[in-house]
């Protein structure tokens, strides 16, 4: 990959960064029981708290990837899959510059038949 679309992928990797660090900050996953709720509304809040759990879960994941995308760009060894060790699409890297996997190996792991590193 050339110097100049590795400094743009880290830049696009950073803001993101950013943009999760501050909605994990920003979620507040506690639940106000200083009043008695109706059964109704308690399980409507126990709902709201786990979906916002669910996301920060995913959240959290992506956070980690691109921390991971980030040190691969320092170590020189970003834009190769992490599998087969070919160059992942320059597409694919444009629009989730986190990717670990090129296209064919991605699809090996959703469906089960390889195990993330």
């Amino acid at each position: 990959m050339s110097k100049v679309n590795l400094k743009e992928i880290k830049k696009k990797l950073l803001a993101e960064k950013e943009l999760l660090t501050e909605k994990l900050h920003g979620n507040d996953l506690s639940i106000d029981d200083s009043e008695t709720p109706d059964p109704v509304d308690l399980a409507v809040r126990n709902y709201s708290k786990n979906v916002m759990l669910a996301v920060s879960e995913n959240e959290s994941r992506q956070l980690s990837l691109i921390d991971e995308a980030l040190v691969r760009i320092d170590d020189a060894e970003y834009g190769n899959c992490l599998n087969c060790e070919k160059p992942i699409n320059p597409k694919r890297l444009s629009a989730i510059p986190w990717a670990r996997y090129c296209l064919d190996c991605q699809e090996l792991v959703e469906q089960g038949l390889l195990d993330e590193e």
